[in-house]
């Protein structure tokens, strides 16, 4: 991971932030890009986890058919992929 990848991922969940309707499939794709896996053995919902960082919080994203997610879980979600991008950036300045 570069300073360049996590600035195209930080502009990415600004748009997503911006465009309202998120479906769970960009949210999916977001968090694989930063590292997160699918656990099998978490709960009812698909729970993704980082590898490279054992202590964030695992991170639920539903699939509730073809539709887009409420605004408030999306929201939450990708405050929580931001984590991630801190953590990264984190990394890279040390």
């Amino acid at each position: 991971m570069n300073r360049e990848k996590l600035d195209k991922l930080r502009k990415r969940v600004e748009e997503f932030r911006k465009k309202g309707g998120i479906g769970t499939s960009e949210l999916e794709s977001l968090a694989r890009s930063l590292g997160r896996v699918l656990s099998k053995k978490r709960g009812k919902e698909p729970t993704w986890v980082n590898q490279r960082f054992t202590d964030l919080r695992p991170l639920s994203i539903p699939r509730h058919g073809s539709k887009d997610l409420n605004k408030y879980t999306a929201n939450s979600i990708l405050d929580q992929l931001e984590f991630d991008i801190d953590k990264f950036e984190k990394l890279i300045e040390e």
